[in-house]
């Protein structure tokens, strides 16, 4: 129960009461007529609360809806956000719902600042052992749904606003770096698939993402029409999506053009890409396989599972993890091997490591970025390419060779 405040050397305002237990509470209504309160320990206080009350209705903030969820204005994001490529809308929303949504997506609105932002971003990084890359694509997702927030008048700034800055200066400010296999990796790798067994099917589309660089979608979504033997070229003018459908639904497919009009390109096919071709072809012809896959309007693809149907793009990464496994073990077994362990492979790092060897082997640059399909080569040299040291050994012996040579 509360009760007037009776000192008269500070009477009590218009919704201002005191409680039972001496403490201080303001009462106020919004535009709805919704009662809303807040509390102090003294008088002083909760006039400071007061005066930011009353400057944020002046300012026009809503408070009908200070009770809403961060996780009901993810909703609303979800409904009304354009603009955004659909990969990128869906990578957006599994880090919202895996890092947000279980637990700080149910803070109400009124209770999201710049500090609680900032302490579930450093929670993520340091129990869920995030990187700052990870952490700035969360902080875009929760930017984003909390902007919605500002621009209906519920929050009067983005709580969200700078909070990189100083975890930057504590966690880094650089994506975790993937690597290329290197190329005794390589070699161990290509010599595991080529052997008959369980994954010796895979053999072939693992050779042509190793051998052409293609974005594991563009691969996937590759059709025979799309390969030229007798020019020896392959044509690379869309890529297969594969999306979350809902929690518990499953996933979809669906065309979508390339990357970027770079991406749109022909790529030169080396002899060992055309052979994995053929055998592909030779191998479902074997099986009576025959392509019962229809995705808006594109159909004949490569490669197919054992129905018929596209492979999907996380049970080919977990086919790679799996292989990647047993090599391991492999290693770690042959006191002969030349390596000691061997490292977790995904798609992209086979991307990566067709860079890589190109680099390696002299290409011209541009060539590679064109081949990548990458918008200017600085993208190919900062992104994508790197050397192993003993690619760096050599080319630094060319110094001594040459002041050798020199007198």
């Amino acid at each position: 129960m509360t009760k007037r405040y009776t000192d008269k050397k500070a009477k009590l305002r218009k919704g201002e009461y005191q409680r039972s237990n001496n403490t201080f509470e303001y009462r106020w209504y919004d535009s709805l007529g919704k009662r809303h309160y807040v509390y102090a320990k003294t008088l002083p206080e909760l006039r400071k609360k007061e005066e930011e009350i009353l400057k944020n209705i002046m300012d026009g903030i809503d408070y009908s809806k200070q009770d809403a969820t961060i996780n009901y204005y993810f909703d609303l994001w979800k409904k009304i956000k354009t603009g955004l490529r659909e990969t990128t809308f869906a990578s957006y929303v599994r880090y919202y719902e895996r890092y947000v949504e279980p637990d700080f997506g149910k803070t109400k609105i009124r209770n999201v600042t710049y500090s609680s932002v900032v302490l579930f971003l450093k929670d993520m990084a340091e129990n869920r052992n995030l990187g700052i890359g990870s952490l700035k694509n969360i902080k875009i997702v929760l930017s984003e749904v909390l902007d919605i927030a500002v621009k209906d008048n519920v929050l009067k700034n983005n709580p969200c606003s700078g909070v990189l800055k100083d975890l930057r200066r504590e966690y880094g400010d650089s994506v975790k770096e993937v690597r290329a296999l290197t190329v005794e990796e390589q070699k161990v790798f290509e010599e595991y698939l080529a052997r008959p067994g369980t994954y010796h099917r895979y053999c072939t589309v693992f050779t042509v993402m190793l051998w052409t660089g293609m974005r594991v979608g563009e691969v996937l979504g590759l059709r025979w029409d799309d390969i030229d033997f007798e020019n020896n070229e392959i044509e690379v003018n869309h890529t297969l999506l594969q999306y979350d459908i809902g929690k518990g639904k499953g996933s979809g497919y669906k065309i979508n053009p390339p990357k970027t009009k770079s991406s749109y390109r022909t790529i030169p096919m080396l002899p060992k890409v055309k052979e994995a071709f053929l055998k592909e072809k030779r191998y479902q012809e074997f099986l009576d396989i025959s392509c019962n896959s229809v995705i808006d309007g594109y159909t004949n693809f490569v490669f197919l599972n054992s129905e018929g149907h596209v492979f999907h793009h996380k049970k080919l990464n977990s086919k790679l993890s799996r292989i990647c496994e047993l090599i391991n073990q492999e290693v770690q077994a042959d006191e002969e091997s030349i390596l000691t362990e061997f490292p977790h492979v995904h798609n992209h790092m086979l991307r990566h490591t067709f860079a890589t060897r190109m680099r390696e082997a002299g290409a011209d640059i541009k060539a590679t970025s064109d081949i990548l399909g990458h918008e200017g080569y600085l993208i190919t040299l900062k992104t994508y390419t790197n050397a192993s040291s003993e690619f760096k050994r050599r080319e630094i012996n060319v110094l001594d060779e040459y002041f050798d040579n020199a007198f």
